[in-house]
């Protein structure tokens, strides 16, 4: 039995890709090579975070320590892994990327993302 139960973080990253296609959405009336670049930018930031969160929280409870340390260094790594081909898959299978957009996209999930996991964990 454990006392402490998992973090509800699969939440963070459904109101993370919501807040994404209402950008994506937005953007998409003025310039559809932008729309396109803050999607795939926020993507780069989204799917590896989720894929850290879902490896690494997988487990709970005292008893499991190793475990759950040996899953925070795996999920690092997909992390990692992740975002570096997301960045290569974008500018590669992408003629036309507005790297502004993408950066901006990306860098702004970040923020988001503390901001949500503050009010899970609270």
């Amino acid at each position: 039995m454990t006392t402490i139960p998992k973090p509800p973080l699969h939440m963070v990253s459904l109101i993370q890709l919501i807040t994404l296609i209402i950008a994506s959405s937005a953007v998409f009336w003025f310039d559809q090579i932008v729309a396109r670049s803050v999607f795939l930018g926020g993507l780069t930031q989204l799917l590896p975070q989720a894929w850290f969160a879902h490896v690494a929280f997988k487990h709970v409870g005292a008893s499991q320590a190793h475990i759950i340390v040996q899953a925070m260094y795996r999920g690092e790594t997909g992390k990692v892994v992740l975002t570096a081909s997301a960045f290569i898959a974008t500018f590669v299978l992408f003629k036309e990327v507005n790297i502004v957009g993408f950066m901006a996209a990306f860098v702004g999930m970040i923020p988001l993302q503390l901001l949500l996991v503050a009010k899970i964990v609270k």
